[in-house]
């Protein structure tokens, strides 16, 4: 078993863990948001649904920019790890139990 290599793939998995767990807060908060914006909109006069549309900040564009901020930074964090852990060697000792 190469130890270096388990502990790379089991780091990957973890931070792949996390930043799937990031993304799928986004899509909970904008499923929220979406929810509370038709609220407003059924009980606001139509003529005030301009100002509604300029507040609206929480858009597909600026998910999608989120989506990919933690997608990158999640990547990132994979790479630095596993050219961090070059600068070691790692090793198991086996036990009986």
């Amino acid at each position: 078993m190469n130890a270096k290599k388990r502990f790379n793939l089991s780091s990957q998995r973890e931070i792949s863990k996390l930043f799937k767990g990031m993304l799928k807060m986004l899509e909970d908060m904008k499923a929220d948001h979406d929810f509370h914006y038709a609220k407003l909109y059924e009980n606001i006069p139509e003529e005030h649904h301009d100002v509604l549309n300029a507040a609206n900040h929480f858009t597909s564009d600026k998910v999608n920019w989120i989506r990919k901020r933690v997608l990158d930074l999640g990547n990132e964090s994979i790479r630095n790890l596993t050219e961090e852990a070059d600068n070691y060697t790692v090793s198991f000792v086996f036990t009986k139990d």
